[in-house]
């Protein structure tokens, strides 16, 4: 410790010389300045001042000097109307929505699975593509079966000829009853293998149940097809015109919806009648409208949901089983509403306002309640009128009772969907 105050002691103390000496020096040339000031005669007083007189004065010449710069400098610098841009809230027909996570599922899918034993001959279609109701899709050798059929028609014509004769002798008391019963069983015998041997050639010939989109071939051609009881599988195909988008209403939102309202009654009003609209990630918009056309008996213990589907028409084949899709449902009666652009509304601790401009053109906070919120406009419910003057762009230069320069613009119409 004593070695640092040393050390300090060493270093200041020069330090403390020269300030005292250049002090002392502007002392100097103070007083110096102060006898040559003193031989001037004042002509306003017609005398000559004394030295200290003279720095008194210069001393308040200078305090009067920057007191007047101080003052002048906390006066209200006059600043030009800030330019905005200005719109009447818009005017227009709404009905509440609510949107949900939804995704694509086909209509009908179905496996096309091989009935009878042979090799694949012969593969119809392209992997991945669309297919019309009967197009033939893949064919299991057919000799075997063809040549079956034969021998069953060759059977079938023969025992029914027999059983045409027996009853021509019956009726000439030439044979027995018995006989002709046996010639019967035999000839529907005949009857039933020959349409077995029918369907089974038939069963050879695989074809599209529907038009739909074909999935890819499992099994190529020459491979043998040992059929088991449940078949083998040789693709998949699923129509997608129509098409259903299921999606899920949470436990919460679900009760604010059916509040006030008979469950049973509005649910079997609103399926089959309610309309839906969907669109793709890469959609502006909903551009796909169907209806809703099944909900759930019961919310999901495991998920808090109620499971919704939705049916589209889906004609240019757009949507694709598996795609993700936003869905909206629209509910509630048609209202009229004031609707502003969302980047207009500010928000602090206090809540949601905007700026609005009044007679003499300066900026008011106008503190609002919103309503439903679309994808660029927003319900005002609180807080305006039709012909309120909302800024919608430059807010951030303006300060309450600010002076604007308005440009004012007019709100396009919001698409409904």
């Amino acid at each position: 410790m004593n070695d640092i105050l040393i050390k300090a002691k060493l270093f200041l103390t020069p330090l403390w010389n020269r300030c005292a000496a250049l002090w002392s020096s502007l002392l100097v040339r103070w007083n110096c300045l102060l006898e040559k000031l003193s031989t001037v005669e004042i002509p306003i007083l017609k005398k000559k001042l004394s030295p200290r007189n003279i720095g008194i004065s210069l001393l308040v010449i200078f305090a009067l000097i920057v007191l007047i710069c101080v003052k002048s400098c906390g006066k209200d610098v006059k600043r030009a109307p800030t330019p905005v841009t200005t719109a009447l809230p818009l005017s227009q027909e709404i009905r509440s929505f609510a949107t949900f996570d939804g995704l694509v599922d086909p209509y009908l899918t179905v496996n096309l699975d091989a009935r009878v034993k042979g090799y694949l001959t012969k593969i119809g279609f392209a992997d991945g593509a669309m297919v019309k109701k009967g197009d033939l899709l893949f064919v299991i050798e057919q000799d075997t079966y063809i040549q079956e059929v034969k021998l069953k028609q060759a059977i079938y014509n023969e025992a029914k000829i027999e059983y045409g004769r027996q009853k021509s002798l019956l009726k000439e008391n030439a044979t027995s009853q018995a006989a002709v019963d046996k010639a019967l069983s035999q000839y529907q015998q005949a009857e039933a293998n020959l349409t077995l041997a029918k369907i089974n050639l038939g069963y050879t010939e695989i074809r599209a149940p529907f038009d739909g989109l074909m999935g890819r071939h499992l099994l190529d051609v020459g491979t043998y097809l040992d059929t088991t009881s449940k078949g083998v599988q040789l693709s998949t195909i699923q129509q997608i015109s129509p098409i259903y988008v299921y999606f899920s209403i949470n436990e919460r939102d679900f009760l604010k919806f059916t509040k006030g309202t008979n469950q049973n009654e509005d649910r079997k009003s609103e399926v089959n009648k309610l309309p839906i609209f969907v669109g793709l990630q890469s959609e502006l918009g909903y551009p796909h409208e169907g209806i809703l056309d099944y909900a759930a008996n019961l919310i999901s213990t495991n998920t808090g949901s109620l499971q919704l589907r939705a049916i589209l028409k889906n004609e240019n084949y757009e949507l694709i089983p598996g795609l993700y899709a936003h869905v909206m449902a629209q509910y509630g009666e048609p209202r009229q509403a004031l609707l502003l652009p969302r980047t207009a509304v500010m928000t602090d601790q206090v809540g949601d306002y905007v700026y609005v401009l009044d007679d003499a053109m300066r900026a008011q906070r106008q503190d609002i309640a919103l309503g439903q919120r679309f994808e660029k406009y927003v319900e005002i419910t609180k807080g305006l009128t039709a012909d309120s003057k909302v800024v919608v762009n430059g807010f951030i230069n303006l300060s309450i009772n600010q002076i604007a320069s308005p440009t004012e613009v007019k709100l396009e119409p919001m698409l409904t969907r």
